[in-house]
């Protein structure tokens, strides 16, 4: 595993200096390393993000052990944020998650709105979205989602075509939670996970 892959939810160290730019690349979706401590996360928020970011919520779960966790309880926590501004998201109310176990980041998530009729633009930025993760992994699978009244499209990447074990993940999707009601939006999410440097390694995401 190249414990240098970077996240995309730091996004906004880039995205603020370059506000007036509208392209987005790769090193502006991933800039922090996965496995880094919480204090080394909120270290590098309180010193680059300052006002660009405000934080809505936190959450404290206590997880069952898992397999080959060593018997002890995992302590989860999760972190929302809501950015002023996102470079490679352009809808509304777009939020982002820090989710941390054992002190170890091992999860990032950012998602972003658009009403129905915006229908093309979220298309464009869901397929922009795509290229950009696309150029460092090279690997992609279809994903749907389907249930009563929701539907979802998207992709999972890797950098190999079989992957051995579920410890890494990116994945681009677009939800429509309210099929019915064309007076709700479309969600357009990018996760990022891996479970390397945690008790939770080799487990479900």
């Amino acid at each position: 595993m190249n414990k240098s892959i970077l996240i995309f939810i730091f996004i906004l160290a880039n995205s603020l200096l370059l506000h007036a730019q509208d392209t987005c690349a790769f090193e502006t979706l991933f800039t922090i390393k996965a496995g880094m401590s919480k204090a080394e996360v909120m270290d590098l928020i309180n010193k680059r993000f300052q006002s660009g970011l405000s934080l809505v919520n936190t959450q404290i779960q206590k997880l069952p052990p898992y397999k080959g966790s060593g018997g002890d309880s995992i302590v989860k926590e999760i972190f929302s944020y809501k950015p002023n501004f996102v470079q490679c998201f352009r809808g509304r109310n777009t939020l982002a998650q820090l989710e941390f176990a054992d002190d170890k980041l091992y999860r990032a998530y950012i998602s972003t709105e658009y009403p129905k009729t915006a229908y093309q633009d979220m298309i464009t930025n869901y397929n922009s979205l795509r290229n950009v993760i696309k150029a460092k992994w090279p690997y992609e699978k279809t994903t749907k989602l389907s249930g009563d009244n929701i539907v979802g499209f998207g992709y999972d990447y890797t950098k190999t075509t079989t992957p051995t074990n579920k410890t890494e993940k990116v994945s681009v999707q677009y939800v429509d939670s309210r099929t019915n009601d064309q007076g709700s939006s479309y969600l357009l999410e990018v996760l990022w996970a891996n479970l390397a440097n945690t008790r939770m390694e080799g487990s479900n995401f």
